[in-house]
C-alpha cells in the first residue's frame, strides 16, 4: 500500500513545480509561489489559473476542465472503499513481485538462467514498481526548473510555451490517475 500511495503522492507532488515566484508583471502584480495540489488543493488550482490569465488566457476553459477533473480524482481516491481497495492491490501486487522474485532465484539457482538473464529480469521487474520512467522523471525535472527561471526572470515568452507543456502533463496525469482508479474500482 505504501508504495501505491507513494507514486500515487509524488505524481502529484511532480504535477506541480515545488516552487515558483513571479516578479511584476505590467497590469498584474502576480507572486505564485505554487506549490502541489494534493497539499492544498483549490489554493493551488486559483494560482495555476492566475497564472493561465496572465500567460495564455486562451487556455483558460481548457485548464478549468483539466483542474477540475483533477480535484474530482483526488476526491475519489479519498473516498473509503477506494482505499481499501488500494490496499488490497497492493498486497496483491507485492505478492505477485515476491513471486516472481522468488522465481527468478530459483531459475538462477538451478542454471536455468544466466547471471546476466538474471540481472535482465530483476531490472524489468523493478521497473513494473514504477510509474514514470526516468527520461520522464528528467523531462519533468527540466520543465520544473524552465519554469522556475522563466518566473524568476519574469519571461512572459517562455511562461507562453511552457504552460501548455504543463497542460499536457497534467493531461497526462489524469489520465494515469483516472486508469489506476478505475483499475482499483475493478478489483
Amino acid at each position: 500500500m505504501k508504495s501505491v500511495w507513494m507514486a500515487f503522492f509524488t505524481s502529484l507532488v511532480l504535477a506541480m513545480p515545488s516552487w515558483v515566484t513571479a516578479g511584476h508583471h505590467e497590469a498584474v502584480n502576480v507572486h505564485l509561489p505554487v506549490g502541489h495540489m494534493w497539499k492544498h488543493g483549490a489554493l493551488d488550482e486559483q494560482k495555476w489559473m492566475e497564472m493561465v490569465q496572465t500567460y495564455t488566457p486562451e487556455q483558460a476553459g481548457e485548464w478549468k476542465k483539466v483542474l477540475d477533473e483533477r480535484k474530482a480524482l483526488r476526491q475519489q481516491f479519498e473516498d473509503e472503499k477506494v482505499k481499501k481497495a488500494m490496499k488490497e492491490k497492493y498486497k496483491q501486487m507485492k505478492k505477485e513481485r515476491e513471486a516472481a522474485l522468488d522465481r527468478l532465484i530459483d531459475q538462477l539457482a538451478n542454471k536455468k538462467i544466466t547471471k546476466e538473464q538474471f540481472k535482465q529480469e530483476l531490472k524489468q521487474l523493478h521497473k513494473k514498481k514504477h510509474w514514470m520512467t526516468k527520461e520522464e522523471k528528467q523531462r519533468l525535472h527540466m520543465l520544473h526548473e524552465q519554469t522556475r527561471q522563466a518566473m524568476e526572470n519574469n519571461d512572459q515568452e517562455a511562461m507562453k510555451k511552457l504552460l501548455p507543456q504543463w497542460l499536457e502533463h497534467m493531461k497526462k496525469e489524469n489520465e494515469r490517475l483516472a486508469k489506476c482508479l478505475q483499475e482499483v474500482k475493478e478489483g
